[in-house]
């Protein structure tokens, strides 16, 4: 009786969130419901014949809508927390959301659970999911006020793996050194994952000689700018060439993680490949939206610009952005970096003077751009003034940078007079505003009516 009020406590609010424009629904359910029945995700989880469990700092959300999409081109059905929500009352609202009453009790209708999981959340949920699959993507610096340093996620994370069946599959970043020391902690079976001659920065490891041979490697890498990455993967002994529509190596990360899950649900190799050309990224996540004529206040011009959207919220995901568009800004083009502290977002931003801005200042045709223009970037955010400091200590000319504080001017002030595409990088909450922005202007649709 306790689950079933709480479902339909959760099923109440999430109407109304909705229905008054005041939320998308992704956590408020939950939480009100989960203070009912504490033992909801645990119950429903119980119902899924297979659930997967992704956490890590960087890419939970890529990877978990990419491995849905190859679940879904396999006729599979899919519950997931799509909106990013990645709390256990993130969980909990998925399955509000999804679940339908019945006479008999409460129905699922879903072959498959994929989870993401936030880093600190994952000690406590992952056992309650009680997943056949676990997949541990990176460990950075990230929002120190809440998880401590890497040391002390991953000591979390060794103490949560022991509570797991040793029949659980688990995943590794075999080119992250903190992440590989997990699979020597775990009584069954590791997999590993890596990018040959390609690490990311703060992952890369000189492997040992036992190390060598990772379960799944990226080879033969080769970028194409903003429109993906070609590379070649070997499974079963047969090569498979992957052409992947997400730019930026940290991507063929999130791939790989998502292939191999998929190896392991039997999902056909070649057929996830092929899917990749209907893959659509998540929102926030190198999304792109045409930027219309009236939103750039230039109604005689029938052009349509085009926006892209960079999540950053830590050091090294920032540093991976900023190298992935460095090389393909041009004259004409605007970066908006909107920068926000609240506790999605993590109070302590110190983390911005650990990224590479100076990449995007050393760029040649930013420096080309640069002369051709009074101004080369806006800041934004809660703490745009922070970002317009590190600007200038990347030895940006303070000229050449706007600071408006207020979101939805600093977009209008990017599109005045745009001429290029526009490079929008904000931190979480800064891009949940975004969002609304964009939706009320007709650009795109609320996040979460989107493909999840």
């Amino acid at each position: 009786m306790k689950l079933i009020l709480a479902i339909l406590l959760g099923k109440l609010i999430l109407f109304l969130t909705r229905n008054f424009k005041i939320g998308g629904g992704s956590a408020a359910p939950g939480l009100y419901a989960l203070s009912i029945e504490p033992d909801l995700v645990a119950k429903l989880a119980a119902k899924i014949p297979k659930n997967v469990v992704i956490t890590g700092t960087n890419g939970k959300t890529t990877t978990a809508k990419m491995l849905a999409h190859f679940a879904k081109e396999t006729g599979l059905k899919v519950i997931r927390n799509h909106t990013g929500s990645n709390l256990e009352r993130g969980i909990a609202s998925a399955f509000i959301q999804n679940l339908r009453l019945h006479p008999k009790g409460v129905k699922l209708n879903h072959d498959i659970g994929i989870w993401e999981l936030d880093e600190a959340a994952f000690n406590a949920v992952a056992p309650k999911l009680q997943p056949d699959i676990v997949v541990f993507l990176n460990v950075f610096r990230d929002q120190l006020d809440r998880y401590g340093e890497i040391d002390t996620v991953i000591k979390n994370w060794y103490q949560a793996l022991k509570k797991l069946s040793s029949e659980t599959a688990v995943l590794v970043n075999g080119d992250d050194a903190n992440i590989l020391k997990l699979a020597a902690c775990f009584r069954g079976k590791v997999q590993t994952f890596g990018v040959q001659n390609c690490k990311i920065a703060g992952e890369e490891i000189e492997r040992q000689k036992e190390q060598e041979n990772l379960d799944f490697e990226a080879k033969n890498v080769k970028t194409s700018g903003l429109t993906g990455s070609l590379f070649q993967l070997t499974i079963n002994n047969e090569l498979l060439t992957v052409n992947l529509p997400l730019p930026g190596i940290y991507h063929i990360y999130d791939f790989l993680a998502a292939f191999t899950t998929g190896t392991i649900l039997n999902i056909d190799p070649d057929k996830m490949v092929l899917s990749l050309k209907t893959y659509s990224p998540a929102f926030g996540r190198v999304e792109k939206f045409h930027l219309n004529p009236t939103f750039h206040r230039t109604p005689t011009s029938e052009v349509e610009y085009m926006g892209y959207i960079f999540l950053i919220k830590n050091p090294a995901g920032a540093t991976q952005v900023f190298k992935t568009i460095a090389p393909n800004i041009k004259p004409g083009d605007r970066i908006l970096l909107a920068l926000n502290d609240n506790i999605a977002d993590g109070t302590d931003v110190s983390w911005i003077w650990d990224a590479n801005f100076e990449s995007l200042r050393n760029s040649s045709n930013l420096s080309e751009r640069a002369q051709s223009r009074d101004y080369t970037i806006i800041t934004s955010g809660i703490r745009a003034n922070d970002l317009a400091l590190r600007l200038k200590y990347a030895n940006f000319n303070p000229k050449e940078i706007v600071v408006e504080p207020d979101l939805k001017q600093a977009l209008k002030q990017a599109g005045v007079g745009l001429k290029g595409k526009l490079f929008i990088l904000p931190t979480y909450t800064a891009m949940l505003k975004l969002q609304s922005i964009l939706t009320k202007a007709s650009i795109k649709k609320h996040y979460w009516e989107e493909d999840n």
